[in-house]
């Protein structure tokens, strides 16, 4: 088994905004185009609803990238294209991202 999973989530503040379109149409694309190169293979992004009390979901965004490996990761982190992925997040969020990875250790 192998994979790199990241997951990057956006919190979902009382003041916090997230333009979807922009994200869906412009941004995921842009991350697959720029960071494909590195060993991306696809992604998948979640928009999170109340719970079923109401409650407000402490993330209202999640995006999961799929990627062939680790180093993959390590070398579109290192490089400049992160830079202009990571710059671009305040064309539709006022909320930094939270960043997670981890080695995918099993799958059905």
């Amino acid at each position: 088994m192998s994979g790199f999973i990241c997951t990057v989530l956006y919190p979902n503040e009382e003041d916090a905004t997230f333009d979807m379109d922009y994200y869906l149409k412009t941004h995921m694309p842009m991350v697959l185009k720029q960071w494909a190169q590195h060993g991306l293979q696809s992604y998948t992004v979640i928009k999170f609803i109340p719970g079923s009390d109401g409650s407000r979901p402490p993330y209202s965004v999640q995006a999961t990238l799929q990627w062939k490996d680790r180093e993959g990761v390590e070398k579109a982190l290192a490089g400049e294209e992160q830079k202009i992925i990571f710059g671009d997040v305040k064309n539709f969020s006022n909320k930094g991202p939270v960043f997670m990875g981890g080695d995918v250790v099993g799958t059905s």
